[in-house]
């Protein structure tokens, strides 16, 4: 891709960062595509459930952020 501007390449740039990282999880048998943003939390990007009833819970809407809890089985 070429670029011609007047402006320079470095305040062009600056605002490019390294591609978005996504996992998807399980979290109380429903599936869910989310972002890491620190080694405790998580932003849920998009849900993968087939239950209709997942999608109606303000708690796991796209955007929310999900803390990490540890369960030993």
């Amino acid at each position: 891709m070429t670029l011609w501007s007047i402006i320079p390449e470095e305040i062009v740039l600056d605002n490019v960062s390294t591609p978005t990282v996504y996992e998807e999880i399980e979290c109380n048998n429903m599936k869910m595509l989310v972002e890491k943003i620190s080694p405790t939390q998580c932003k849920v990007s998009r849900l993968l459930t087939t239950n209709p009833q997942d999608y109606l819970r303000p708690e796991i809407q796209p955007g929310s952020i999900l803390t990490y809890r540890l369960v030993l089985e």
